[in-house]
């Protein structure tokens, strides 16, 4: 069994802990780059310094020899300039060194009031289109893995990167990354089983690469006392790339397909099929419960319905593809579109989950739009919402005055997940109200309000203050002069949508009291399911934001209303 090496052991001040368990050998993750620094080790009689620079170099054996001789170590190496140009493509960065090595990563030192860092050459983010987090971080956006964790600032520790994204990158570049080292350890007291002195000029050769160890161990002074090794080692690249990252894995071929359910016999027997992407008229349907896990993740999916019974799903610039959605909600799509569109294997499993028999008929705006070619005459009640308040913040931001202050934080997402309740669930019925909630109340901009609101406009006679609804009403009434019935339609809406989030938010289940009061408060009756109780609140709201567009004199931006015109 190997034994381990204890800090102040002679050992540990020749370093084998390193040459033996550290230099070539490969984790999970690789230092690729770490700031000389000194830090206390167990108590104040040991510390060390370390410090790594990573470069890299072309796969060829004579070159890589050349570099395992050479007998010069500066973790300080020739940092290099990066050349910027700007193409039809993007932007394509040239590396220049003047040499056949290239820095895979640099240090930017401190400037005044901002801290060093470090900085990873770009042709490695771009090749993964790596994305940073608010920490620096940077993450594979199509799996959200990290893959290189980087302190801030620089001194805080190393950088690390995925191994297997490291491999991955070399092999498509036909390059050997070199990390070079200059480690050293200090002592106060004489390690006895240590020679006074140990400098030794030769260069060792290991399967790993190369190190030259110098140990003083001096008895004149405490100070004295100390060792250095300086090191290269190296990691060498995948046999192929394209092994990692979901932005780089081959897809699915035909047969690894699941079947889908896509139609049903004379008998009543499910008729059964495998995606083909050379097959196109094959309608598939699934419960609309496929589209939460969208939803949940609007960083990474995006679900769009352009009409009630046409929209896409699409996954950043991997895939995407057309749905439709008939008239009981079942989400429709061409079974060839999922082969078509590359989805990975989970995916597929996930639509398969969800697949159902047909049922409901079919979705008329999806199926006039891809086939006839006739684009839908109505927007669905996500795009008819998200329109209109795009377009009168844009005619207040002219003049000057913000209604809506911009969405913070976890918010920014909130007009990609508006959505009708998919399902007659509580909690998906809350979410969706809740979103509709913070689009057009929580959002609503009211220091201004209350600015340029006289008193008498911003509380009552016995001094209790308005809320947000009465304010933005009593200012659209008051400074600017709107139309009386358009702004009462408008606070009616609001105040409704308030009511009936007040009301579920504190529900646990659709039988609870609450939604029965909301209920009755809206005047519904009936078989009242999550998708009317939605539209109960949500078509008003928007026919009143249509009426206030075309009185700021802004309706012919609405593309919808022109149809209602011509038909009209």
């Amino acid at each position: 069994m190997e034994q381990a090496v204890h800090i102040g052991s002679s050992s540990w001040a020749r370093f084998e802990d390193w040459t033996n368990k550290i230099f070539g050998k490969y984790s999970h993750w690789t230092v690729v780059a770490e700031l000389e620094d000194s830090k206390g080790i167990s108590t104040s009689k040991f510390f060390e310094r370390k410090a790594t620079l990573s470069y890299l170099v072309n796969n060829d054996i004579e070159k890589l020899k050349e570099i395992f001789n050479y007998d010069g170590w500066d973790t300080q190496y020739d940092q290099g300039r990066v050349s910027f140009e700007e193409t039809d493509q993007g932007a394509i960065f040239h590396e220049f060194l003047g040499t056949d090595a290239r820095i895979f990563i640099s240090r930017k030192e401190a400037i005044g009031t901002y801290q060093s860092h470090w900085k990873l050459w770009p042709t490695f983010e771009n090749y993964f289109d790596l994305r940073p987090d608010e920490n620096g971080n940077l993450f594979d956006p199509y799996n959200r893995e990290m893959v290189v964790e980087i302190p801030y600032p620089s001194e805080r520790g190393p950088v690390r990167v995925r191994t297997d994204y490291l491999q991955d990158y070399l092999a498509a570049r036909n390059m050997v990354l070199i990390r070079q080292h200059d480690h050293r350890r200090h002592w106060n007291d004489l390690i006895r089983d240590l020679p006074e002195k140990e400098i030794d000029e030769i260069v060792k050769h290991e399967t790993w690469g190369c190190y030259r160890l110098d140990v003083i161990n001096s008895t004149s002074s405490k100070h004295d006392r100390f060792s250095r090794i300086v090191a290269k080692d190296f990691v060498t690249p995948f046999k192929k790339a394209g092994s990692v990252s979901a932005k780089t894995k081959k897809q699915l071929s035909a047969e690894d397909y699941p079947d889908f359910i896509t139609s049903k016999g004379i008998d009543g027997e499910e008729i059964k099929q495998k995606p083909n992407p050379a097959d196109i008229l094959y309608p598939t349907y699934f419960s609309p419960k496929v589209l939460k896990r969208y939803y949940d993740e609007p960083s990474l999916y995006s679900v769009v319905f352009h009409a009630p019974g046409m929209g896409g799903v699409s996954f950043l610039d991997q895939w995407s593809f057309s749905i439709g959605r008939n008239s009981e909600g079942l989400i429709i799509t061409w079974l060839g579109d999922l082969a078509k569109a590359g989805l990975p294997y989970e995916e597929i499993v996930h639509w398969r989950v969800h697949n159902v028999p047909p049922r409901g008929g079919m979705a008329m705006d999806f199926w006039n739009s891809q086939m006839m070619c006739d684009p839908p005459k109505e927007p669905s009640i996500e795009s008819r919402l998200i329109e209109c308040k795009y377009h009168i913040l844009n005619k207040f931001d002219s003049l000057g005055k913000i209604i809506w202050s911009p969405y913070k934080g976890p918010d920014k997402a909130t007009e990609k997940i508006l959505r009708e309740p998919l399902f007659e669930e509580h909690t998906e019925f809350n979410e969706a109200i809740t979103v509709l909630s913070r689009m057009f109340i929580e959002y609503l901009n009211i220091d201004l309000f209350r600015i340029e609101l006289s008193d008498n406009l911003k509380e009552d006679s016995n001094g209790n203050k308005f809320g947000t609804i009465v304010l933005f009403s009593n200012w659209l009434d008051n400074v600017y002069g709107l139309s009386p019935s358009i702004v009462e339609k408008i606070k009616r809406a609001l105040q409704n949508i308030q009511m009936l989030r007040s009301k579920t938010g504190v529900a646990h289940r659709f039988s609870d009291s609450s939604y029965q009061e909301a209920i009755s408060k809206l005047k519904l009756s009936g078989n009242v399911t999550a998708k009317l109780l939605f539209e109960s609140v949500s078509f008003p709201l928007a026919e009143s934001l249509e009426e206030l567009c075309i009185d700021l004199g802004i309706g012919d931006n609405l593309w919808w209303l022109k149809f209602r015109e011509k038909d009209g």
